[in-house]
């Protein structure tokens, strides 16, 4: 593609209509919204401004990227928070022309600050509500068991969760650390929570190897892998991913960040999208991460030489990796269709 300025690359960058899979919405916490959280709790905080705030989110590996995560975790300390979280994150998404989000949240981690996972839940599905009225994105979210909790605990949070199935929670996810915690002790978990109607997603393959990858397929029965960044490791892996096109919420910039990707140049999914695998797009954590989905979108066609068709042709997986019925799903891609109709005058 030929484009006269950056300028004109990013708008149109902006305007492909997307859908976003792969979002932590602690992780997407708008940076105005995080310094305000940060300045309630401590009012003498040396984070005076967005640039700190970017400089703070820099990472030596993945494990530093968790700390982070869990001292982030630290300045959201009511329920409410999430209302206005969800809302905040959302109104970022739709100014970036993205339609439709399944989104992870991680309430466990914060019951140790005495808020609950039903009232987190509750103004969680609050905030998507407004901002479904406010801004027409809408928004289905996916509980995140979080490896390191423990199996007993995973047991606790989709039982917790279980009330909100099918209105606001749709799905279980399994986020952290994959060396240390691998998926198959959630096996009978997964089972049970695909029995009462939840989808089931689980990170594999992203700090861990194609083994992380083949245990939530056979133990768990995932519908979606998230990341899967290492699936290249294992030939007959990538045959399967292509022959069942079971999809690839890939993350780009997050996987460059975090150190479990070398570079953005070595990154797969050009490779993996040429061999048939349904591959997305997504920006993981995005406000952590200093990248959105536009910027995701930049970087397939400035980084990684992805053509138009290509880059339709992920905006258009988005709808088909999702959760959503095929009747709403066709609405979709009408939508889409007709989006990049108009973007092809550009």
């Amino acid at each position: 593609m030929t484009f006269t300025s950056p300028a004109q690359r990013k708008e149109f960058m902006a305007r492909i209509p997307k859908v976003e899979l792969h979002l932590h919405i602690e992780g997407a916490i708008p940076h105005e919204t995080m310094l305000a959280l940060i300045h309630r709790k401590e009012p003498h905080s040396l984070l005076r401004s967005v640039e700190d705030l970017q400089r703070q989110f820099t990472y030596t590996d993945f494990p530093h990227f968790l700390d982070l995560w869990c001292w982030k975790d630290t300045f959201i300390t009511t329920e409410e928070d999430f209302e206005e979280i969800a809302y905040q994150v959302l109104r970022d998404l739709r100014a970036q022309n993205v339609h439709y989000v399944e989104a992870h949240y991680s309430p466990g981690g914060y019951l140790n600050q005495g808020l609950s996972i039903q009232g987190i839940t509750e103004h969680l599905i609050a905030g998507r509500n407004r901002a479904l009225q406010d801004f027409g994105i809408r928004c289905e979210f996916i509980i995140d068991l979080i490896r390191h909790h423990g199996v007993d605990k995973g047991w606790h949070y989709v039982d917790e969760a279980t009330p909100y199935l099918n209105n606001g929670v749709i799905g279980i996810g399994l986020g952290g650390p994959e060396h240390d915690f691998p998926p198959a002790p959630y096996a009978e978990l997964y089972h049970e929570a695909k029995r009462r109607g939840f989808h089931l997603v689980a990170h594999a393959g992203e700090a861990a190897g194609a083994d992380s990858i083949w245990a939530a397929i056979e133990k768990l029965g995932i519908e979606r892998i998230g990341h899967g960044l290492r699936a290249y490791e294992d030939s007959e892996l990538v045959t399967l991913l292509k022959e069942r096109q079971i999809p690839l919420e890939m993350c780009v910039v997050s996987n460059v960040k975090t150190g479990v990707c070398k570079a953005v140049e070595k990154h797969p999914i050009r490779d993996y999208l040429e061999k048939g695998l349904l591959v997305t797009i997504n920006s993981d954590d995005p406000a952590m991460f200093n990248t959105s989905m536009t910027e995701e979108y930049d970087t397939l066609s400035e980084q990684l030489l992805f053509t138009r068709d290509e880059l339709k042709q992920i905006s258009l997986n988005g709808i088909d990796a999702s959760f959503l019925s095929e009747e709403a799903k066709n609405s979709l891609r009408t939508q889409f269709e007709h989006e990049w109709l108009q973007l092809s005058s550009c």
